[in-house]
C-alpha cells in the first residue's frame, strides 16, 4: 500500500488539518444556515418525495401472492366430469409431487343472475396460505360450516353465527375471511375435506420452469407461470419480488429528480462559495492547500445532504404511516404500513448525501482555483471562454444522437439499454455544457435592450457558473415535459389510422379476441338480430359477418364454456419473438365484397391476403407460432399483399379457403363489422354498448385517444410548474448576490420599477433559454428515436409548445415583476464577513 510520507503529511497538515477544516466548515454552516436554508429545504422535499414514492410503490403494486400464494405455477382445470377431473388432478400431482388443490363451484345467488364461488381450500395448505386471511371467527372445519367474505356477507345479510342458505343447503357462518392480496376476490369458503365435488380446480405447484414446461398431455386448463422480475438491472436477487422491482424503478426515477435538484443545489453552493470567497482566501493565505479549500465546501455539502436525508426520510415515513391504511380501498389489497424496502430507503438516503456532495464539488473546485489575491478582493473571477464547452457540447450531441439512433429499433420493438442510457446522458451533458454559452450569447445580444434588462443579462453572464447550473436544471425539466408532449403528438392517429374508422363498429362475441366462445346456431341468430336492430338506427349501415380461423382440436373450458383460440398473424421482430398483427379472418364472399377484393386473380397456393409486409408467421396455434398450413414449422404462409384500410382492428388479414383447408382449421363466427355512411352519434354509441352488454358481446369503436391530450396537457403543466419552482429558487439566489448592485442603483435614484424590471428580466431570460434548450434537446433525442419514421414528428403540438416557449417566459417575467421591487434594507451598510 502507498501512503503519505511524513514530509507530505507535515506539508498538508495531516489528519489534524483536515479535522480542523471540517470543524470550521461546520461552524460556518451553523452561522450561515439561513443562506443555505433554500437548498436544504429543496433537498429535504426531494428526499421526502423519493422515500414516500418508494414506500408507496413497494406496497401499492399488487403481489402475485393473491393468485399464486407461495407457488410459482398454477394450473386451472375445468372439467364437468368429476371422474375425469380427479384423474387430471392425480396425473398432475404424480408429475409435480407436492401440490395444493383449490376447488371451485359456482352456485347461484337466490333471486339473482349472479353466482358465488363456493371455494374448498385448506388454510394450512402447502402454497395457498397467503391467499387467505381470517378477519373474524374461525375457518370452517365441518361439513355444515362456511366462512364468507365481506361482500358475500353483505349480499346475504349474514354474520358470524348466522345460517347461510346456499346451493340448496344451509350452513353455519363460522368466520369472515378475505384474500388479502385481492380484496375484490369474493367467495364462500368451505372445508376442503367436507365440500361437495368441485366443477373446476386450481392446482398450485412449485417447480422449475423446465419441469413445468415438460408437463405432458392437456388437462383441460392452462399452466400459468408466476410473473417474473423482468427488469434485469433491478433484480438484484433471484427471489426479488415485483414489489421490490417497482420500488427500485421509482427510486431510479427519483434519481433523475435528484439530478435536477443537484443542479439547483450547485447554484446555491456557488452562492455560498462566493460569499465565503474572502474567508477562503484568508485560509489559503495562511497555508491551506486547494484540497483543504475543496474540503470546506464538500464537508458543507455532505452535511446539508445528511440533514436533508434524515429530515426527508422522517417526514416521508411519518406521512406514509398516516396515509397507508387509506390506500387499501384504491389498491384493493391489504397494506402493512411497516412492510417497507428498508434497503432501498437506505439507498435513497445515501443517494441524497452523494447528490449534495456532488453538487458542492464543482463550486469547491472552482473556488479552490481562484488566486489568493483575487479571493481576498471578493471579486468574481473572469468568465472563462465558452469555446471548449461549445465544442464538447457539439460532440456530446453527435454521440447522443448516434447512440439513441443505433440503440432504438422501433421496427423490432427492441432497444439496447446501454446505448439508450449513454445517448440520454450525452444529451443531458450537452445541455449542461451549452447552458453557459447560451447565457453569454443572450447577454451579448442584449446590447441595445433597456438598461434593466441589459444589467440583468450581464449579471447572468458575469456569474455564469451558477446561472448555467440553474439554466441546465430548467432545460432538463422542460426537456422531459416537451419530449412527453411531442411523443404524445407523434402517437396520435390520423383519420386513416387507428383501430377503426369513426364510421365503424366492431361487435365481438364474448369478452375479447383471440378467444372465441362456441355458440349454437340459435344463439348466433339471436346475436345477429341484436346487431341488426342496432344497425337499423344508423345511416345506411352495412353489417358484415366475421369468421375467424380456429383449430378444432385446440380449446379451453372456462366456467363451463368452450373457448377456441383464434389463429393470429404475427410478424417476426426477433429470433424467438413475434408481434401480433391481428386475427386471421376467413375470406368469405361477403367480407371480400365489402372490402372490394376479388379472389379470381389470386394464386390458389396463396394462404393469406394482408396489408402487412415483412417476415409473417402464423401465431396462437397449438403446433407452434411458426406453423404453416403445409405442415412445415419453419416456412411462413404464402402471402399476397392487398390494398385495404390500415385500421388495426379492422379485417386487414384474411385467410383463404385453401389456406384454411391446408392448415386443418375451420371457421368460427367471431362477430360482425358494422359500417355506416356517417359517424354514429354519442347516443347511438351508448346504445351500442348497452346492446352488446345485454347480449354478452363487446363492441369496439374508434379510439379518440383522449388520454393523449390529457398527457400533453399534464406534461406541459407539470413542466411549467417545475420550471417556475426552479426559477423561484434560482432567481432568488442570483438576485440576492447582486444586493450590493441594488444598493448602488437605489442610491443613484433607481425606483422600484427598475428593481422589478431587473428581476423580471432575469426570470424571463432564464425561462426563455430553458424552453429553447429543452425543446431542442427533446427534438434531437426524439429524432434519433424516430429516425425510421420521421413523419410521426411532423405532427407538431403547436398549442402546447407555444405555451412552453412563449407562455412560460411571460409568466416568469410577470411573476418576477410582481414579487420584486422592495427597497433593500440598510443601503449604506455593507454586511461584515
Amino acid at each position: 500500500m502507498h501512503g503519505w510520507s511524513s514530509e507530505e503529511r507535515a506539508a498538508n497538515g495531516g489528519v489534524a488539518a483536515r479535522r480542523a477544516v471540517v470543524r470550521w466548515a461546520w461552524r460556518l454552516l451553523r452561522r450561515d444556515w439561513r443562506q443555505q436554508l433554500l437548498v436544504l429545504v429543496l433537498l429535504t422535499v426531494a428526499v421526502a418525495a423519493a422515500i414516500f414514492s418508494v414506500s408507496a410503490a413497494y406496497n401499492v403494486v399488487p403481489s402475485a401472492d393473491a393468485r399464486f400464494g407461495t407457488a410459482n405455477h398454477r394450473l386451472d382445470v375445468d372439467e364437468s366430469d368429476p371422474r375425469r377431473l380427479d384423474a387430471d388432478v392425480s396425473a398432475v400431482e404424480a408429475w409435480f409431487g407436492t401440490v395444493e388443490v383449490i376447488g371451485h363451484r359456482p352456485v347461484p345467488v337466490p333471486g339473482s343472475v349472479e353466482t358465488v364461488d363456493l371455494r374448498a381450500q385448506d388454510p394450512r395448505g402447502a402454497y395457498g396460505a397467503p391467499m387467505l386471511r381470517l378477519r373474524e371467527g374461525r375457518y370452517p372445519a365441518a361439513a355444515g360450516e362456511v366462512a364468507v367474505t365481506d361482500a358475500v356477507a353483505a349480499t346475504f345479510q349474514v354474520g358470524v353465527g348466522d345460517t347461510l342458505a346456499l346451493d340448496g343447503r344451509e350452513r353455519t357462518v363460522v368466520g369472515l375471511v378475505e384474500n388479502p392480496g385481492d380484496l375484490d376476490d369474493e367467495f364462500a369458503l368451505v372445508s376442503g375435506s367436507h365440500g361437495d365435488p368441485p366443477e373446476s380446480v386450481t392446482i398450485l405447484v412449485r417447480a422449475s420452469p423446465e419441469r413445468a414446461t415438460a408437463l405432458p398431455g392437456s388437462y383441460g386448463g392452462r399452466l400459468e407461470s408466476r410473473p417474473a422480475c423482468h427488469a434485469g438491472l433491478l433484480c438484484l436477487t433471484p427471489g426479488q419480488t415485483e414489489k421490490a422491482t417497482a420500488a427500485a424503478g421509482v427510486l431510479g426515477l427519483a434519481t433523475v429528480v435528484l439530478l435536477l435538484v443537484a443542479l439547483i443545489a450547485a447554484a446555491g453552493f456557488l452562492v455560498v462559495a462566493q460569499r465565503r470567497q474572502r474567508q477562503l482566501g484568508m485560509l489559503a493565505a495562511i497555508g491551506a492547500t486547494q484540497k483543504h479549500l475543496r474540503l470546506v465546501l464538500l464537508a458543507n455539502g455532505a452535511t446539508v445532504g445528511a440533514i436533508a436525508a434524515v429530515a426527508g426520510t422522517a417526514i416521508a415515513l411519518l406521512g406514509w404511516i398516516a396515509v397507508a391504511s387509506r390506500l387499501e380501498g384504491a389498491t384493493h389489497h391489504r397494506i402493512d404500513r411497516f412492510d417497507l424496502p428498508w434497503w432501498l430507503i437506505g439507498a435513497g438516503m445515501l443517494l441524497a448525501v452523494v447528490t449534495a456532495t456532488a453538487a458542492a464539488w464543482w463550486p469547491a473546485r472552482t473556488v479552490a482555483r481562484i488566486p489568493v489575491t483575487l479571493a481576498l478582493s471578493a471579486r468574481p473571477p473572469r468568465p472563462k471562454p465558452a469555446r471548449r464547452s461549445a465544442v464538447a457540447a457539439g460532440l456530446l450531441v453527435v454521440i447522443g444522437v448516434i447512440c439513441l439512433a443505433v440503440g432504438i429499433d422501433p421496427r423490432r420493438d427492441q432497444a439496447n439499454p446501454l446505448l439508450v442510457i449513454t445517448g440520454t446522458v450525452a444529451v443531458v451533458l450537452a445541455i449542461l455544457l451549452a447552458s453557459p454559452l447560451a447565457i453569454r450569447v443572450l447577454a451579448a445580444a442584449a446590447a441595445r435592450s433597456p438598461i434593466a434588462a441589459r444589467l440583468a443579462l450581464r449579471d447572468l453572464a458575469r456569474y455564469q457558473a451558477r446561472s448555467g447550473a440553474a439554466l441546465a436544471a430548467i432545460s432538463l425539466a422542460l426537456g422531459m415535459a416537451v419530449a412527453a408532449v411531442i411523443a404524445a403528438a407523434a402517437a396520435e392517429h390520423t383519420a386513416g389510422e387507428g383501430n377503426l374508422s369513426d364510421r365503424q363498429l366492431l361487435f365481438r362475441i364474448g369478452d375479447a379476441e383471440p378467444l372465441i366462445p362456441q355458440r349454437t346456431p340459435a344463439e348466433l341468430a339471436r346475436l345477429r338480430s341484436e346487431v341488426d336492430r342496432l344497425a337499423a338506427t344508423l345511416d345506411h349501415p352495412a353489417v358484415v359477418a366475421l369468421d375467424a380461423a380456429v383449430n378444432p382440436t385446440d380449446q379451453e373450458r372456462r366456467g363451463g364454456q368452450v373457448l377456441r383460440p383464434a389463429v393470429m398473424l404475427g410478424k417476426r421482430i426477433g429470433e424467438n419473438t413475434l408481434r401480433d398483427i391481428g386475427v386471421l379472418y376467413v375470406a368469405t364472399p361477403e367480407l371480400l365484397g365489402h372490402l372490394g377484393l376479388d379472389l379470381a386473380p389470386v394464386d390458389p397456393d396463396t394462404d393469406v391476403l394482408t396489408t402487412h409486409t415483412g417476415d409473417l408467421r402464423f401465431a396462437n396455434v397449438s403446433n407452434g407460432s411458426e406453423a404453416a398450413p403445409s405442415g412445415s414449422t419453419q416456412a411462413g404462409p404464402r402471402v399476397k399483399t392487398i390494398n385495404s384500410s390500415a385500421y388495426s382492428s379492422a379485417p386487414t388479414s384474411l385467410i383463404t379457403t385453401n389456406g384454411l383447408r391446408r392448415g386443418g382449421w375451420q371457421p368460427e363466427r367471431a362477430g360482425w363489422l358494422v359500417e355506416a355512411r356517417n359517424p354514429p352519434t354519442s347516443a347511438q354509441l351508448a346504445q351500442a354498448r348497452r346492446v352488446a352488454a345485454d347480449a354478452g358481446m363487446t363492441v369496439e369503436t374508434r379510439d379518440e385517444q383522449t388520454e393523449l391530450t390529457a398527457v400533453r396537457s399534464g406534461a406541459t403543466a407539470a413542466g411549467m410548474l417545475l420550471a417556475l419552482g426552479i426559477l423561484a429558487m434560482t432567481v432568488g439566489l442570483i438576485r440576492s448576490e447582486a444586493t450590493g448592485d441594488l444598493r448602488t442603483l437605489t442610491a443613484t435614484g433607481a425606483t422600484s420599477t427598475t428593481r422589478r424590471n431587473l428581476t423580471a428580466a432575469t426570470g424571463g431570460a432564464l425561462a426563455l433559454l430553458g424552453a429553447l434548450l429543452g425543446t431542442a434537446g427533446a427534438y434531437l433525442a426524439l429524432i434519433a428515436g424516430y429516425h425510421n419514421d420521421l413523419g410521426a414528428l411532423s405532427r407538431v403540438p403547436v398549442g402546447h409548445l407555444t405555451v412552453t416557449l412563449v407562455g412560460l417566459p411571460l409568466t416568469a417575467a410577470a411573476a418576477g415583476w410582481l414579487l420584486a421591487g422592495h427597497e433593500p434594507p440598510a443601503l449604506a451598510r455593507q454586511p461584515l464577513e
